[in-house]
């Protein structure tokens, strides 16, 4: 099993929508590329098109490309990406979040293409890795990321669900029932590889039973777990990513019960504005990023030193279909 590490690089505090954009969680970045460093870890960074246009972004992830210790890739924000239509959720910063696969698709398509150029005006080279923002992501988006020279995407998002999710017309796609394992999205202009973000049900009885997992994620549910058994009683299904509600041997649980499932790449999302203090609402304060940058540090020595590789989102999709794909070159 691999490790890929993907930071979704955005503007701060965007769980309030219509808030002015400012990018001032990039002031911030050098102690969690600190760690991942002392651990030969070579995260991924998607950019939005706002971070690719602050000046401290670009030049540490100038830097940090330069000598191979960190990937550059792109995450489409339909609400910060050119070009914009005077329309609701169309505006440029508009309060209405539309998913990336609600949009039309010229409009799509446009916005994968201004994205992918300024990437690769701003660092020289053309990004090959991908998020959609709030993981939207269709048939039409993957079409668009062939055309504009991606390798790979990781915005399906197994166990989970985002029709409940408020958007621009209704919600947004249903990974429930996607694997969990890498898989080629073959096109007639070209493939697509994608890597899922590890999402998994830790709990062998709630994994038997989805309705009885359907039931455990319920509100009610939720709101007693918070009262009464927050310190035993984990959130279900559980994300490969540094939740605050995480203690160290949490992330480790689900590590193990992916490699048990005989998942080939985990892959660990988080966003950039979780690692500024009041950039999230997962962390609010200094010692909150303190122990979110701990968390990480026990998290990949427990896995360094089981002799996990630790890959690029590119390099490990690469690497998981270098038989079936004419590899495109770097």
């Amino acid at each position: 099993m691999r490790l890929v590490v993907s930071i979704d690089v955005e503007a701060d505090a965007q769980w309030d929508l219509g808030v002015p954009v400012t990018t001032r969680n990039a002031t911030y970045w050098p102690p969690f590329q600190e760690v991942c460093e002392r651990h030969g870890v070579t995260p991924t960074y998607l950019l939005t098109s706002e971070m690719v246009d602050d000046e401290r972004a670009r030049e540490q992830l100038s830097e940090w490309a330069r000598r191979g210790t960190a990937e550059v890739g792109a995450h489409l924000h339909p609400w910060t990406t050119p070009p914009f239509l005077d329309r609701p959720g169309l505006r440029f910063n508009d309060p209405v979040h539309a998913f990336p696969s609600q949009l039309p698709g010229e409009l799509l398509e446009e916005k994968t293409q201004n994205l992918t150029g300024q990437i690769a005006e701003a660092f020289g080279r053309r990004p090959t890795a991908y998020r959609a923002a709030r993981f939207g992501i269709d048939t039409r988006g993957a079409k668009s990321l062939v055309k504009a020279g991606y390798v790979v995407d990781s915005s399906v998002t197994p166990s989970w669900s985002w029709r409940g999710h408020a958007g621009l017309n209704g919600g947004g796609p249903d990974f429930r029932h996607h694997s969990l394992q890498p898989f080629l999205v073959q096109g007639a202009d070209g493939d697509l590889i994608e890597l899922p973000v590890t999402i998994l049900t830790t709990y062998s009885l709630l994994s038997r039973w989805p309705l009885l997992l359907e039931a455990y994620r319920s509100l009610p549910v939720r709101a007693a777990r918070r009262l009464f058994a927050s310190r035993w009683l984990l959130p279900q299904p559980m994300w490969l990513s540094p939740d605050p509600r995480y203690r160290p041997e949490d992330l480790v649980r689900v590590w193990e019960c992916a490699a048990m499932a005989g998942v080939q790449v985990g892959v660990m999302m988080l966003h950039s504005s979780e690692l500024m203090p009041g950039g999230s609402p997962f962390r609010p304060d200094e010692e909150s990023v303190r122990q979110l940058l701990g968390l990480l540090d026990s998290f990949f020595r427990f896995v360094a030193e089981r002799g996990v590789e630790f890959q690029t989102m590119t390099a490990a999709a690469r690497i998981s279909f270098a038989q079936e794909l004419e590899m495109r070159p770097l």
